[in-house]
């Protein structure tokens, strides 16, 4: 899209560009404090393996790129270049910056929850294969996409190819993150069907798992829509901008929530989350497995009913201790 200058007499269409870029920018900005303060959260509470640590700060490091490309784009194309024709079409090399750490972020956290679908469903590998292939495709969107911007003019925005890259990007991320998303709920289904101990733990898992896909699936589909509908107008910009930062806030919000997690698993340490017997053990540490995230072990380790009946006969020796009499001198 060319953004009017300020000397041109549809001041109407100039006012509705920078309302588009304001809005956007603010949704922007929050989201990326919210980082920042999950983060910081994060790295406070957690004394996490350090695969993981990295991949966060990675993560963050990505976040906080894409905010100063956003930043610096937007004020070389309004501030700098004011009352002349500017192009926004996502060409110049801050905005292409931008894009690529957006795109990394996503294409990352969809390997996390691939990762912890595998994890939960290690007897059903398609599942979390297929996963990969979409997001290998929506990787290859992006890619697609990032090159059109730099190969093409900005009046191709609205050709078919390139809303035929953005629909591979973002519809193909929107898919995967769906099966991801009901992958992980129906295990937390199959398990509360074991168990009414961990009732409360697995409903707050399940709250946490859908939240999330929704927030992120129709962050793509509105993208895809907007971008099919009026991709010149840059009503899908906003979006964009914030795509990756939801990604990162969720992922956060997910990790930080295992403390309490743990507290409503009746966990009071560590030690105790990975030594009690349940249904549903919450671990703080990264297990030698699991480089991404810590381990939910959705197995048994022991049938309930062979819990109950070790507590019985543990109780039952405790008291046939204490009525036994001492030895007789």
């Amino acid at each position: 899209m060319q953004s009017p200058s300020a000397s041109d007499d549809d001041a109407t269409e100039f006012i509705d560009f920078l309302n588009i870029v304001y809005w956007g920018f603010v949704w922007q900005t929050v989201l990326f404090g919210v980082s920042i303060c999950q983060g910081f959260l994060y790295f406070s509470n957690y004394n996490d393996r350090l695969p993981l640590k990295a991949y966060v700060s990675f993560l963050l490091f990505l976040d906080v790129s894409s905010t100063i490309a956003w930043t610096t784009g937007l004020h070389t194309d309004i501030v700098q270049n004011w009352g002349a024709s500017v192009s926004l079409s996502f060409s110049s090399p801050f905005l292409v910056a931008e894009s690529v750490s957006t795109l990394t972020m996503t294409f990352l956290t969809q390997m996390f929850f691939a990762h912890r679908v595998y994890l939960l469903h290690p007897s059903r590998p398609p599942i979390p294969v297929i996963i990969v292939i979409f997001a290998v495709i929506a990787l290859g969107g992006g890619i697609t996409r990032i090159t059109l911007s730099l190969t093409t003019s900005s009046d191709a925005i609205s050709e078919a190819r390139v809303k035929v890259a953005n629909l591979l990007e973002n519809g193909f991320a929107a898919v995967g993150d769906t099966i991801a998303t009901i992958a992980m709920c129906l295990k937390f289904v199959e398990s509360a069907l074991d168990t009414r101990r961990m009732a409360s733990v697995l409903r707050r898992l399940k709250i946490y798992t859908v939240n999330r896909g929704v927030i992120v699936t129709m962050v793509h589909i509105s993208i895809v829509a907007l971008f099919w509908y009026a991709p010149e107008k840059l009503y899908w910009a906003p979006l964009h901008m914030c795509a990756g930062k939801l990604y990162v806030n969720t992922l956060l919000a997910m990790l930080n929530a295992r403390q309490g997690l743990r507290s409503d698993a009746g966990f009071t340490d560590r030690s105790d989350g990975t030594a009690q017997s349940s249904t549903l053990g919450v671990k703080a540490l990264v297990d030698p497995t699991d480089v991404v995230m810590p381990s939910i072990d959705l197995a048994p380790a022991m049938p309930i009913s062979s819990i109950h009946r070790s507590s019985v006969t543990h109780q039952e020796a405790l008291e046939s201790k204490a009525l036994t009499p001492p030895p007789q001198p």
